[in-house]
């Protein structure tokens, strides 16, 4: 294949002649149909290397990859001999005012170049706008796999063919295990050499649509509690958590299971719907998170987050276009904060508007983006500087202690429900034998709770009992008399805020739905308070 009888059009007409294809690009979560229009716009003297100065100009908001995209076109078509253009070629990337960036559009790019040039046939005009092209094109003509095809197999719309590189062709099939989606016909290519063969009419592509696909897990499986040996409170507001939705605080010395804890939480959370494990897969897909092809968010995520971790690489942020960050890879599993007073204050005032709404709306140069994070927030930390408050081993002084546990702002405190001390284990817990299996046990409590919140709030927009907003908490708490005589004399023993008052109702809602009981009853009031009520950090709440 080489540039010799191949261009039979005479250079002065190739300026008459229209181009247009499409490809796509990722925009924060979403895939963007981009519609390339090519023109040659002046013959040359004599046929030029594609890298020539002037020779191909791209225009509409092309930034970052998409400009070194010359280059690699330029490497895969000496490979194909194909090593020079007689005319200059115009490209424009439509809309013009989207930014663009990475390499999605370098297959959809060499094609529409080569049409412009005259050295490949244009498709006619009524399949133009059934195919979308995306790949990575290789030095050697071949077709690299690209992040975030999913959410562009999403974007395409069922009318279209969606070309993408082998490697890519599974992800983009999970897009029809989302019934509420029509997926697009998706076909792949590893080779340049076999697209511009489909462009000839040489070569047909299959749709792997018809293939049987089989998938993995991204993330694996957890921790079971019944390998947590003791910490029987610290299991129980856990259960509650993951029961209602709750933000989760637990207080104890360092190695005492607080990271174990939170490891196996995602275990007991309710089972992922089909359209949840596309959602999360197309957020892992757009963030690089896919290590190879076939990969599905097949369980709920929990992700650690170090203290020493910036404020964008946890609510996302970057420069040009917003990235996700942590609290949006968290989304619909737990986020997990260990050595919480460590954590810098700003970053931790950063987390109040996703914990709030369920979402973080990023603002920068490139535009402003909305990204989903509706996690369970876990935190961990120890009780004072050493961690051995309250033992014989303590060395730390009263001010050192108050200091320490200071560090937590009352407004990130307020968004965080219940609240566990965990005790250091005895030598007959840490030597006793593993229980048996019992996240499934678990698991069934917290989907039967969950259940009972779906049909609470059906049409309501209210996902679980911690979302329940202000001012409407006695509207579904359902108090039976002597359960909302006792939350009264609880909140008169304890002086709580109102924000506090709100949040113990919502919790003793949780433990009656883990009951099955449909009245909040006055043992239900109980054990919630023991969680949030007083504690080491609730103090004068």
């Amino acid at each position: 294949m080489n540039d010799r009888g191949i261009n039979e059009v005479p250079a002065a007409e190739l300026l008459t002649r229209d181009h247009t294809l499409h490809g796509s690009v990722l925009y924060g979560l979403d895939g963007r149909v981009i519609e390339l229009q090519a023109r040659a716009v002046g013959v040359l003297d004599e046929p030029m290397p594609w890298r020539s100065k002037g020779v191909v100009k791209i225009v509409g908001m092309a930034h970052g990859a998409i400009n070194e995209a010359l280059d690699r076109i330029a490497g895969a078509l000496s490979k194909l001999g194909m090593t020079e253009t007689p005319v200059q070629v115009l490209i424009n990337l439509a809309p013009a005012d989207l930014p663009k960036d990475g390499t999605w559009l370098d297959l959809p790019l060499a094609v529409i170049m080569l049409q412009a040039a005259g050295k490949l046939p244009d498709l006619p005009a009524e399949y133009e706008q059934r195919y979308v092209l995306v790949g990575e094109l290789g030095l050697h003509g071949e077709i690299r796999r690209v992040p975030g095809v999913l959410s562009m197999a999403s974007g395409a719309g069922s009318d279209r063919t969606l070309i993408v590189p082998k490697g890519n062709e599974r992800e983009c099939a999970l897009v029809t295990a989302d019934p509420t989606r029509q997926g697009c016909r998706v076909c792949s290519v590893e080779t340049l050499a076999e697209v511009l063969e489909f462009f000839r009419g040489e070569k047909k592509l299959a749709s792997v649509l018809n293939q049987e696909l089989a998938f993995e897990p991204v993330i694996g499986k957890g921790v079971d509690f019944g390998r947590i040996k003791g910490q029987e409170r610290a299991k129980q507001a856990a259960l509650i958590s993951a029961a209602g939705g709750h933000n989760l605080l637990l207080i104890g010395p360092p190695g005492e299971g607080k990271s174990l804890l939170a490891s196996a939480m995602p275990g007991i959370l309710p089972r992922l719907s089909a359209a949840e494990k596309v959602e999360l897969t197309r957020i892992y897909s757009a963030c690089g998170q896919l290590e190879r092809d076939g990969m599905c968010v097949t369980r709920r995520p929990m992700r650690p987050v170090h203290h020493t971790a910036s404020k964008q690489a946890i609510v996302g942020g970057g420069s040009g276009t917003p990235t996700p960050g942590e609290v949006t890879l968290a989304h619909l599993g737990v986020l997990f904060l260990d050595e919480l007073a460590e954590f810098a204050r700003p970053t931790l005032e950063t987390l109040r508007q996703p914990i709030e709404n369920g979402e973080v709306t990023i603002s920068r140069v490139d535009g402003t983006l909305t990204f989903p994070c509706r996690f369970t927030l876990m935190a961990a930390m120890n009780p004072c500087p050493c961690g051995y408050y309250g033992t014989p081993q303590c060395r730390c002084k009263t001010s050192e202690v108050k200091a320490y546990q200071g560090k937590i702002s009352g407004p990130i405190l307020d968004r965080i429900d219940l609240q566990v001390e965990l005790s250091r284990l005895t030598t007959e817990e840490r030597f006793a034998e593993s229980g048996e299996e019992q996240n499934p046990k678990l698991r069934a409590l917290v989907e039967a709770a969950r259940e009972r919140q779906q049909k609470r709030f059906e049409g309501k927009g209210i996902p679980h009992n911690a979302a329940i907003p202000g001012g409407h908490v006695r509207d579904y708490c359902n108090f039976s008399t002597p359960g909302f005589e006792h939350f009264k004399k609880t909140i008169d023993a304890s002086t709580l805020t109102t924000r506090s008052m709100d949040r113990l109702a919502k919790v003793s809602r949780t433990v009656a739905d883990l009951a099955q009981s449909e009245m909040v009853e006055p043992e239900h009031l109980e054990t919630a308070a023991s969680f949030v009520v007083g504690g080491m950090l609730r103090e004068g709440a």
